[in-house]
Formats: structure tokens, C-alpha cells, sequence
């Protein structure tokens, strides 16, 4: 009888294991909102001022404007409903040279996240990226947290 109890206890902490491990599995499997992005912009040559490893995000012409002041806007940013969009730009070095960028752009909670990722060629200069994007409106003094994946050597 003390053996029935035994392995019935057991096969029960099994069971009561697995189901919490399913549902800790379904948990990390949620998705993050996604936030259309409607424009990415391919790598731009001209950064404007603002700090490496940075972005910033523009809610207005007048900013965009600022941003841009001592330097050539690039003609994908000439014609942005602002009523409509949010343009996210920004700036990365790298130590070697760039093949592409790949855009990720989410809400979680009540912020967003931006997940940029380089991936490296083999080329042995310096090149670093520019990059911008084009979001669906999010609401003015939004904190927008930005990390880089870099793919290469």
C-alpha cells in the first residue's frame, strides 16, 4: 500500500511538473505587439547630429528640420505626414563593413522598442550605419528603448 501511495505521489509532482514547464513555455512564447513600420530607409552616408550608438525620434517637421540643419536631408524624409507617422533615426559604428540592416519595431507595455541588426561583411574598414524608419504615430515624449544586434565576425 505504502509503495501505491508512493508512486501515486510521484506520478502526481510529475504531472504538476510538466503542466507549470507548459505553461512557462506558452508564457515566452507571447508576441510583442508589433508597430507597422511603413518606410525603412537604406543606410544613409550623412548622419546627422546626434550620438553614435543613438537615435531620435521625430514627431514634427520643425524637429525633423532641426535634426537635419547642417545637413542634407535625404529625399526619403522630404515628404512625412507627421499627422500620421513618427520617423526614428539614428546612427551605429562599426569595426568593420556593413552588408545590411534589419528593423524590428515594438510596444511593450506602455513604451516601445526598436531592435536594430547589423550584419557585418568581411570588409576591414570602419563603416558604421545610419538608419532611419518610418513608424505608425506614437504619442510625443514616448520612451523608445533602442538595442543592436550585430551578426558577423
Amino acid at each position: 500500500m505504502k509503495r501505491v501511495i508512493f508512486l501515486s505521489a510521484i506520478t502526481l509532482l510529475t504531472l504538476a511538473t510538466a503542466m507549470s514547464c507548459d505553461k512557462e513555455d506558452k508564457e515566452d512564447k507571447i508576441a510583442l505587439p508589433i508597430v507597422k513600420i511603413t518606410k525603412t530607409f537604406p543606410l544613409m552616408l550623412n548622419n546627422p547630429s546626434y550620438k553614435n550608438g543613438g537615435i531620435i525620434v521625430i514627431n514634427s517637421q520643425q524637429k525633423l528640420e532641426n535634426v537635419y540643419q547642417d545637413s542634407y536631408l535625404p529625399k526619403d524624409l522630404t515628404n512625412v505626414d507627421f499627422n500620421k507617422n513618427t520617423v526614428i533615426v539614428g546612427s551605429y559604428g562599426t569595426t568593420q563593413g556593413v552588408d545590411k540592416v534589419e528593423h524590428n519595431f515594438f510596444k511593450v507595455g506602455s513604451k516601445y522598442e526598436y531592435i536594430l541588426t547589423i550584419v557585418l561583411n568581411d570588409a576591414c574598414v570602419p563603416e558604421g550605419v545610419g538608419f532611419g524608419i518610418v513608424v505608425e504615430k506614437i504619442p510625443d515624449n514616448t520612451e523608445v528603448m533602442f538595442k543592436v544586434n550585430v551578426i558577423g565576425n
